[in-house]
């Protein structure tokens, strides 16, 4: 066994040995090959011959043998039997007839012979038997015997098979011959000049080979050992030069590496290099100063460890899986937010970001952390103020309507009542508009803290915008008398608080606040629908006197939804021309002529009839449509005077007074406007009276005072609408170019019996005669008003008493009957 692991040793270290042993390895495979298929050719070939032989033999037997067995002639088939026995192969003959009687019979007195098994793939068995059947001719087919023979095949293949060997022999001597010749050729001409190669190679120092190199072999300096020689010596000297480099890029990459450190030590992010398996390398000044460790503490292993103690489980895990899929796919790793509590209690949130380096030859992880602990709590109070009220920090819509469907859903699985309560401070824009935004932002900051007092916990308070707040209360109990109870109680305690006087810059101001309460106890309102009974409730408790709370009645529903289809169709009426005039006379109060008459619009719905101005004219102004409506209504009382003028109706004294609105009469273009529309019926414009509010002149009194001033020019005339009922102001009145005061039916309608009205009015008639302007009384519905308005010296008046407002060819036919009765 020694010898052996000795021979294999000798052979791993000496080419020349191997390449001996291979060579003659190569040449025994090849003989025996050779050999081998020789032997196949040959022995196939003598199988021919062999067979041909033993068929001639059968041949030569079979007549003899067939007439012996016929005539049972026994001499002649023993004569048969040892003429076969006399070749050596045959090892037993019998003869026998078709009854099994033997005739004849012998036995090789030899051994069975030569065999060899080797052959019985190519050949068979060595012995074999061969049954010969007799016939007495070839045209008589009857079978009168057999010979048999027993014989050894192999035994004629024994010469071919000595000549074999003997030839395998002497290939084997031949190749071993000149295999050893070619080794010993091969080992002086390569073998040994390549181990003589490779000792000098092994002399040579691999960091630096100081000058030296290869010798050049004379006998080989053409061929391919001179070529590697040189091109050794070739690498050699490229080699000692690229070592060279490398010791200045070794010294260049120190002074880096120190130049890198002094960097990597004064970044404010937090760095650190550790090995894939955890162990800290490296870490800079401001990762150490982070966690409040020494240099000498980090590089511990164990303290090193006591860092990620601040960590969850599953933050840990991140970032051990992150150093993982680093170390192992070389790729970086960006982790957007790793939060630390630190020992101190804070928490320290970083951007970490890590990559696979090399460390001082070694692969490492490189952790590079950014702080950003700040931006997340200013992104925390940015998000704060996006869901959050600026001056109250309460919830601000978005929130509260988030927060309203929670309490929806939860409602419907308790089946528990809850409640939405609206309130609008009372009369806050005044205070706004007389002490100042400041006041008022203070007054709402103490309001939301008022309403946080008052209310539960577990009540949402929120501002959605301007003075209105709203409270989402839940779990208020399973009935609404229970629910009841809770919401009475805390709202008499915010009401209690809205008493107390609010401080602000030294002034003591009552605010009070009316609120609106809807309760909510299933899924079948969403949360725009419940905020909007609430503030329909809390818009009764204003009209109902403000400073209280009302709660939401289907009712108001139903109202609302009336109003806000009725002020779609006010839209849709302009375009299908639904609108439309009726004529109310003016009359002289003395003689009882029709002086004038005053155009009002009238709105005959499609399915509802006849709408009360007092319904659509406020959507109209609402909706931003009144200037269109109101040029529509110049244009049809132009139109109507053309026609009256033209058909006679009329006279050119005749005054139409057309109401003009604060919307309308603000359009830049309203004096055009009335122009066109008198040039395009012709008609002159001292028959226009246009009426105007007191409000319009307060709102805005230069604007007024010009476009009153150009269409004074046209030739038109002016009506205050409504005197006494607002702000009247009489140096407005000296300043306008006014005709006609118009006393309101309020003062009128008591005037007998109303010693205040009575004063009023004789004062606004004083006025206007001081002013040198007629009066017009509105709504004289009985004898005794309008003997009261003549004795006070008013002038005209219209009203019931007269006529009711009619239309075009109603009041036409009136106007004609005032004329044929004066006729």
């Amino acid at each position: 066994m020694k010898t052996i692991q000795s021979f294999y040793k000798l052979m791993s270290r000496r080419l020349s040995i191997q390449l001996a042993v291979a060579g003659l390895l190569a040449a025994v495979v090849l003989s025996v090959f050779v050999t081998a298929i020789q032997l196949f050719l040959e022995v196939n070939a003598h199988k021919v011959t062999v067979n041909s032989d033993l068929e001639r033999l059968i041949k030569s037997a079979r007549l003899p043998a067939a007439n012996a067995v016929f005539t049972y002639d026994y001499s002649l088939g023993n004569e048969i039997v040892e003429s076969l026995l006399l070749n050596d192969f045959i090892i037993d003959v019998q003869l026998v007839d078709e009854q099994g009687v033997v005739l004849a019979e012998g036995q090789s007195n030899t051994e069975i012979g030569y065999q060899a098994d080797y052959l019985e793939f190519l050949l068979g068995e060595p012995v074999q038997i061969r049954k010969i059947e007799l016939q007495l001719s070839q045209k008589d087919p009857q079978l009168i015997g057999s010979l048999e023979m027993t014989y050894n095949y192999h035994q004629q293949f024994e010469p071919l098979m000595q000549a074999t060997w003997q030839r395998l022999f002497l290939n084997l001597i031949e190749v071993s011959l000149l295999t050893i010749i070619l080794i010993i050729v091969f080992n002086r001409r390569i073998t040994q000049p390549l181990a003589n190669l490779t000792r000098q190679l092994h002399g040579i120092e691999s960091g630096y080979s100081h000058g030296q190199r290869l010798k050049l072999m004379y006998a080989h300096r053409e061929d391919e050992l001179g070529i590697l020689i040189k091109t050794v010596n070739q690498q050699l000297q490229r080699l000692d030069i690229l070592n060279q480099e490398n010791q200045v890029s070794l010294d260049e990459a120190e002074q880096s590496y120190e130049s890198l450190h002094t960097l990597v030590e004064n970044l404010p992010h937090l760095i650190s290099v550790k090995t894939p398996q955890g162990k800290p390398l490296l870490v800079n000044q401001a990762f150490l100063n982070a966690f409040s460790i020494s240099a000498d503490d980090y590089l511990h292993q164990n303290k090193h460890n006591s860092i990620f103690e601040g960590l969850t489980k599953s933050t840990r895990q991140l970032l051990l899986d992150a150093d993982e899929e680093v170390a192992n796919g070389h790729k970086a790793v960006m982790l957007p937010e790793v939060t630390w509590r630190l020992p101190n209690g804070k928490y320290l949130s970083l951007e970490m970001r890590k990559l696979s380096i090399q460390y001082k030859g070694q692969t490492a992880v490189l952790s590079v952390g950014v702080d950003i602990t700040e931006r997340k709590e200013h992104q925390a109070h940015i998000q704060h103020l996006a869901y959050h009220d600026a001056l109250t920090d309460l919830p601000n819509r978005h929130l509260f309507i988030d927060r309203l469907e929670q309490a929806l859903l939860r409602t419907q699985r308790s089946k528990q009542f809850g409640a939405l309560i609206f309130v609008d401070l009372d009369n806050f824009k005044t205070i706004n508009d007389t002490r100042g935004h400041l006041v008022g932002d203070t007054i709402l900051a103490e309001v939301a803290r008022r309403l946080k007092q008052a209310f539960r916990e577990e009540d949402t308070v929120a501002r959605l915008g301007g003075d209105e707040f709203v409270i989402c209360m839940t779990d208020l109990g399973s009935s609404e008398e229970e629910a009841n109870i809770i919401v009475s109680e805390r709202s008499e305690l915010l009401m209690n608080a809205m008493r107390e006087s609010f401080s602000s810059q030294g002034e003591q101001i009552n605010v009070s606040a009316s609120l609106g309460l809807a309760y909510f106890h299933d899924h079948s309102l969403n949360a725009s629908e419940l905020l909007r009974h609430a503030d329909m409730a809390m818009y009764k408790a204003k009209e109902a006197g403000k400073n209280q709370i009302i709660m939401f009645q289907q009712e108001m529903a139903e109202a609302s939804q009336r109003l806000f289809e009725l002020k779609e169709d006010t839209q849709k009426a302009l375009y299908r021309d639904e609108f439309f005039l009726m004529y109310q006379p003016q009359v002289d109060s003395n003689d009882r002529t029709i002086i004038g008459a005053e155009a009002l619009l009238r709105w005959t719905h499609p399915i509802r009839g006849l709408v009360s101005p007092g319904e659509f004219i406020p959507l109209l102004e609402e909706s931003d449509l009144m200037p269109l409506v109101g040029q529509k209504v110049i244009d049809m009382a132009a139109e109507q005077l053309a026609l009256w003028l033209k058909e006679g109706v009329i006279r050119e004294s005749f005054k139409l007074s057309i109401n003009v609105s604060p919307q309308q009469f603000s359009q830049a273009d309203f004096a055009t406007t009335v122009k066109s529309a008198l040039d395009l019926h012709n008609i002159p414009a001292n028959m226009i009276d246009l009426e105007i509010t007191e409000g319009m002149i307060i709102d805005n009194i230069e604007h007024t005072v010009a476009a009153m001033n150009e269409l004074r020019a046209l030739g038109l005339h002016f009506s205050i609408d409504d005197f006494g009922t607002g702000y009247s102001n009489l140096n407005y009145l000296k300043r306008l170019p006014l005709d006609v005061l118009k006393v309101d039916q309020s003062f009128v309608r008591d005037i007998e019996h109303d010693t205040n009205d009575s004063a009023i009015v004789r004062t606004i008639i004083a006025m206007a005669d001081q002013l040198k302007l007629s009066t017009i009384a509105e709504g004289v519905e009985t004898e005794e008003q309008l003997l009261a308005l003549r004795n006070m010296g008013c002038e005209i008046f219209q009203g019931y008493l007269y006529s009711p407002p009619l239309k075009n060819v109603e009041f036409a036919t009136l106007m004609t009957g005032q004329d044929s009765n004066a006729s």
